[in-house]
């Protein structure tokens, strides 16, 4: 598993109050109990753990299941945008 990956089920998991292995790659924000409000938290919590503020296209690129987020389109998304954030976060992705 990748270390932005990890990094990623930590910071759901510890905001939703969740253990680590129920998040998996197809877990939708609804079916973890959260909602619209809860994932912009999300982002911003990534982002202060990373120590970077990611780019808004990292966030449109999502695609969506079911008209939402699936933890795997969130992670692949955040690693996509490795060329864009700070040094921290690309060495995570290496």
């Amino acid at each position: 598993m990748s270390e932005v990956k990890e990094l990623v089920r930590s910071v759901i998991a510890k905001n939703l109050n969740l253990a680590w292995w129920t998040i998996t790659p197809n877990s939708t924000l609804s079916r973890l109990g959260a909602d619209s409000l809860d994932a912009i938290g999300l982002i911003m919590a990534v982002e202060l753990e990373l120590g970077c503020c990611l780019p808004q296209e990292t966030f449109n690129s999502i695609e969506l299941q079911d008209n939402e987020w699936t933890f795997g389109a969130f992670v692949e998304a955040i690693e996509k945008s490795v060329n864009h954030v700070p040094v921290r976060l690309q060495a995570l992705a290496e």
